[in-house]
């Protein structure tokens, strides 16, 4: 297990530390006032996370409304991710790589067939259903606007493109998200290794906890 000193100054003992292996998942329940802390310990790997407010998983996060409320697709720390109804969900308190994908979204079964040809892939939407199930909350129905993409290099180009690229994620980079209501996350430790979004590898990240301030 890593120690402290890998993963950036900490506000307290953790109240959860977790190793979700690569291609993995979990699921969690997180306090307003907490800090959700996702570390890469190799580099170079995307986390998708999905949130649900716990009162109302019908209130979630909004990628669209989180740009356009910040006034800026490229979120990092300082900004605040919004949900479906305009409230504060998360603070980016901190953030050590500075360019993840906040424009919502997810690999399937449907889209790895479409782009790769390939049935029975393992994927981060079958995952988040999964993480879901967990905390009995599967059979709630979450948008692809509701995820986040950690670490993520997928930009906009001056020509209207897309680019996807490896991430620019190092070893022990991580991206700290206080919470600002009680939530639930559903977090994919993503499996791609068809495209660059994980550097054709996925490895393992480090999941924590931290209590408030």
């Amino acid at each position: 297990m890593p120690g402290p000193s890998d993963t950036g100054p900490l506000l307290g003992e953790p109240l959860l530390d977790e190793i979700v292996p690569a291609g993995g998942l979990t699921a969690l329940r997180l306090e307003s006032g907490r800090t959700l802390r996702v570390v890469d310990l190799q580099g170079k790997q995307v986390v998708d996370i999905v949130v649900l407010v716990a009162s109302d998983p019908t209130e979630q996060l909004s990628c669209v409304y989180s740009t356009i409320l910040n006034r800026c697709w490229r979120l990092t720390a300082g900004h605040i991710l919004y949900t479906n109804r305009a409230r504060p969900l998360f603070t980016i308190t901190a953030d050590t790589v500075g360019l993840h994908y906040a424009g919502g979204g997810f690999c399937t079964e449907e889209v790895n067939f479409l782009r790769y040809g390939a049935r029975g892939t393992k994927n981060c939407g079958a995952n988040l259903q999964t993480a879901l199930h967990r905390l009995n909350v599967g059979d709630t129905i979450f948008s692809l606007d509701a995820c986040f993409n950690i670490n993520m290099n997928l930009t906009y180009q001056p020509d209207g493109s897309m680019a996807l690229n490896e991430p620019l994620s190092r070893p022990g980079d991580y991206i700290d998200l206080r919470a600002e209501l009680d939530c639930v996350v559903a977090l994919s430790n993503c499996p791609q290794d068809r495209n660059p979004c994980n550097g054709f590898h996925p490895t393992p990240v480090r999941v924590m906890v931290l209590p408030a301030e």
